[in-house]
């Protein structure tokens, strides 16, 4: 049976740059062991307290709008690109 072989990967630590290994260095954001574990560590202890359901403000109700408003918000783009194909086509 053959032994298995790993890929030598150096990187630079962003803290000390110095040259350390690792296979997935993203996981511990580029930095070696030691930088790593200087850094303070945040944990979440109450998972349910940090879910809060996401209140729909005034800009999320579609109910404002009017077929007055529609029709209003339609014909002024309409005369925008009409005003754009006249740009592009006779001038």
């Amino acid at each position: 049976m053959k032994p298995t072989y790993y890929k030598a990967l150096w990187h630079n630590c962003n803290m000390c740059k110095i040259h350390y290994m690792s296979e997935e260095p993203h996981i511990r954001a580029y930095l070696c062991d030691e930088c790593w574990n200087s850094i303070p560590h945040f944990q979440v202890k109450n998972v349910q307290a940090v879910q809060r359901k996401v209140m729909k403000g005034p800009t999320h109700n579609t109910t404002d709008f009017t077929i007055g408003h529609i029709l209003l918000y339609t014909v002024g783009n309409l005369l925008c690109l009409i005003v754009i194909g006249y740009y592009l086509w006779f001038k």
